[in-house]
């Protein structure tokens, strides 16, 4: 219970202060005045995000082909998930819900997740060091020491990924030794973590050896650029008058606000701090920032619930069509019987007894 308790009161906490600056009715003007063209453009940009993200992990999952509308409904599984559970654990539901709906194991499940977060910090990082360079003289920073910084940083995770498989490898294998230590020898726990870092070890492995980094790269990319379009759309809904670029830099360091280890309630908070930040650099007032950042949040958790609620409608009724359409294997087969019997001009019950 501790550990919902804590992320509550850090989101309560963030949020406390941020309505300390604005009011509730200035966001209800906000939200209730948005222009419905731009809204419907937002929707759209954010449902293509989700589908550019789920047919990424298509390209990442190795071991069955999984059909692109089922990954689609997971992938708005867990983009609700992370919103609403505290401390990052939504990031647990992508490989929960593949092995839930898909069958597919929790080990492969958790290794094209960690990729597909490799593959998008990789974005993000570049897309930041574009978009701070157009910024470099109202930051007053060294170009030279940004671009190293962010190179580095680049490096390192190319590095990490590619070496992901013979580090959990190395790990398995010291986990291994420490299991055969008589004070461990009898430990399920240890035997238990052993087998599935090395299972993990060999889901990176193949991964690695479909080498479908450039799609997945362009995919990640993609999805990006609508989610910065996104943003985009809903603040000219809300009336601000902000250019492409300058949403671009703010919401990075909204993303990258809300990548950082913070036990929140999902993302609420977190994001909106990032949010007010990053807009307050590129020149909205601190109301229009706080006020838009919220009302941005608002929107996407409403679009994403509805899109989840009519995906988990559409998986019930397809499993209810499914087992209303399969015949009973029994009745099927004394069909096939009869009907040779019949063909065949004998009784139906002397062939049955025969």
């Amino acid at each position: 219970m501790k550990k919902f308790i804590l992320p509550l009161l850090v989101t309560i906490g963030i949020l406390l202060v941020l309505f300390t600056q604005i009011s509730i009715k200035d966001l209800y003007r906000l939200l209730i005045n948005m222009n419905p063209y731009w809204a419907v453009l937002g929707s759209a940009a954010y449902l293509l995000a989700i589908f550019l993200r789920a047919l990424r992990f298509r390209w990442l999952i190795h071991s069955k082909g999984i059909r692109l509308p089922e990954l689609f409904n997971i992938t708005v599984f867990y983009h609700l998930a992370l919103m609403v559970l505290p401390s990052k654990l939504g990031e647990l539901s992508y490989p929960y819900f593949l092995n839930r709906l898909s069958g597919l194991s929790m080990t492969e499940g958790l290794a094209s997740l960690i990729a597909s977060r490799v593959y998008d910090f990789f974005i993000v990082l570049i897309i930041f060091l574009f978009t701070i360079i157009g910024f470099r003289s109202f930051l007053q920073m060294n170009l030279l020491l940004i671009i190293l910084f962010s190179i580095l940083l680049i490096l390192s995770v190319l590095v990490a990924f590619f070496h992901m498989s013979a580090f959990l490898g190395w790990v398995s294998i010291l986990t291994g030794k420490m299991s055969g230590w008589p004070r461990l020898k009898n430990s399920k726990t240890l035997h238990w973590a052993q087998r599935k870092i090395h299972e993990m070890a060999e889901d990176f492995y193949a991964i690695k050896a479909r080498k479908t980094y450039f799609s997945v790269s362009l995919a990640s990319l993609g999805s990006w650029m609508m989610i910065f379009y996104v943003f985009y759309a809903f603040l000219r809904g809300f009336g601000i008058e902000v250019s492409l670029l300058k949403v671009v830099f703010g919401s990075t360091i909204a993303v990258i606000a809300n990548a950082l280890p913070i036990s929140g309630l999902g993302n609420w908070g977190t994001l909106e701090a990032g949010w007010t930040a990053g807009f307050l650099i590129v020149g909205l007032s601190k109301e229009e920032a706080i006020a838009t950042g919220l009302g941005v949040h608002i929107l996407i958790f409403l679009l994403c619930a509805i899109t989840a609620l009519i995906c988990w409608a559409s998986l019930n009724l397809s499993r209810q069509g499914q087992k209303t359409i399969k015949p009973s294997p029994v009745l099927k087969s004394n069909q096939v019987v009869s009907t040779r019997n019949r063909e065949e001009g004998f009784p139906d019950n002397d062939r049955n007894r025969g």
